[in-house]
């Protein structure tokens, strides 16, 4: 009986000189950009101003409690209630004159 080498255990790593360098390339090209959730166009940080970026942070901090099922404002109101100091900024965007089409949370329609 022959006795099993420690080699024939693990697998051979494959000598990449041996692969055209075509399909090398292709191995390294970028993937396609995918689009956004429900088919919306991705947007990225340069597409959103101060004031989005600022209330995006308020919508993912967690610890001014859970924000789905509820405006902007009102979140912002229950986390001063509770004692849990949210950003004034927010506030200011919020009762300011664009503050009817930005009380929307992130998550609205998407949850």
């Amino acid at each position: 009986m022959q006795q099993a080498r420690i080699t024939d255990n693990f697998r051979q790593q494959k000598n990449f000189d041996s692969i055209s360098r075509t399909s090398r390339d292709k191995k390294q090209q970028k993937a396609p950009e995918l689009p956004g959730a429900h088919g919306e166009a991705a947007v990225t940080n340069y597409d959103i101003s101060a004031e989005e970026r600022l209330l995006r942070a308020f919508d993912l901090a967690t610890q001014y409690g859970p924000c789905t099922g509820m405006t902007r404002l009102e979140r912002w109101q229950r986390a001063e209630q509770f004692g849990l100091n949210p950003p004034m900024q927010v506030k200011e965007l919020l009762t300011g004159p664009q503050g009817e089409q930005l009380n929307q949370c992130l998550w609205d329609g998407r949850v």
